[in-house]
């Protein structure tokens, strides 16, 4: 019975740790690199910044990759991106 119990309590702390660790929802932006005017998707959710800091953010957060991919596509049909 003991080892029942100890068996579900590390289990549930195994779950525990999963769904903290995995984000709630993903923040894509779009953002466009001051010298050369490219645009990439970047996902705000990994703990790391874009280096070198010389970028501007050109969207607001996105919750799905592809809807970052389409104001990446909305952007570059109006000039704000280049290729």
């Amino acid at each position: 019975m003991v080892r029942k119990m100890v068996l579900f309590a590390a289990a549930g702390l195994a779950a525990a740790a999963i769904l903290a660790v995995s984000p709630a929802d993903a923040s894509y932006r779009v953002i466009r690199w001051n010298v050369s005017g490219f645009c990439q998707i970047w996902d705000y959710g990994v703990p790391t910044r874009p280096f070198p800091l010389s970028y501007k953010i050109m969207s607001h957060a996105q919750n799905t990759f592809g809807a970052a991919l389409r104001v990446k596509e909305r952007n570059w049909s109006r000039w704000n991106c280049h290729f």
